[in-house]
């Protein structure tokens, strides 16, 4: 991956020597563009001012991004520009958060975002758009063997019982519930998701529970369901997730 250009490799250079730099029409401290402001500013914002003044006051105070390799600022930001959410990428990294939030108001704004998944999932107009969002960006391994698809029944339910998931597969989408397919399905309150499973002779159920927050999930306009991979499961499950914002139970009922 290729190290940053432009205003970012001269702003490196500019924050590790402490050397105070005037730029024409950009910050003094990121380097973003000032033409929507008097020429008289200097800063895009309050906090890059104070931290610009800070940098020339202590030059020896070591900021947060020099706490880490250039290599992991660098991967950071392509995957925010990919994306990616900030706590997604301090999770992968192994960084704070607050790290990731400054490398973004700083240097966010030297590429074009791709727009969130999350935000792509919402604004969704159909089952193949919402799909496509959805597979795009989930990490495939191509030499793993081929596994059953999850079927997502668009939708929210009210009650998540066996017999309640079992009758909706039945008559709503007119499958045998113990034709062995795996659906899945989320409640009103969009914090529980339910799938469910016929392995002779019983019942397999697994529920993925959200401690905080909510799950993203397909409306019912979209269709009665849509087939994903179990990776992609597994991804959409995830989305927005941190150590404890989702716990699962897994049980089984005879039939």
């Amino acid at each position: 991956m290729s190290a940053p250009s432009g205003n970012v490799t001269f702003l490196l250079k500019y924050k590790q020597e402490g050397i105070k730099v005037q730029k024409n029409g950009t910050c003094l401290y990121c380097g973003a563009e000032l033409s929507k402001l008097p020429q008289r500013y200097k800063y895009c914002s309050k906090s890059c001012s104070n931290k610009y003044k800070l940098r020339i006051r202590k030059p020896d105070v070591q900021t947060k991004l020099w706490q880490h390799e250039q290599s992991v600022f660098e991967n950071a930001m392509e995957l925010y520009w990919s994306g990616a959410e900030s706590a997604s990428i301090a999770r992968q990294f192994d960084i704070p958060v607050g790290t990731v939030y400054s490398w973004v108001h700083d240097f966010g704004n030297q590429k074009q975002r791709i727009e969130p998944l999350k935000n792509q999932l919402r604004l969704a107009q159909s089952a193949d758009e919402w799909l496509t969002a959805l597979r795009e960006s989930t990490f495939r391994d191509v030499d793993s063997p081929p596994e059953s698809p999850v079927f997502l029944v668009c939708g929210y339910l009210r009650g998540q019982s066996v017999d309640r998931l079992a009758t909706v597969i039945f008559e709503k989408l007119k499958y045998s519930p113990t034709n062995g397919k795996v659906y899945a399905f989320c409640n009103k309150s969009r914090n529980t998701i339910t799938t469910l499973a016929w392995k002779e002779p019983v019942f397999n159920i697994n529920k993925y529970i959200k401690v905080s927050g909510t799950f993203i999930w397909p409306d019912e306009n979209l269709g009665a369901t849509i087939e994903i991979t179990k990776p992609e499961f597994e991804h959409l499950v995830s989305l927005k997730k941190n150590e404890k914002s989702f716990k699962m139970l897994e049980f089984t009922r005879v039939l």
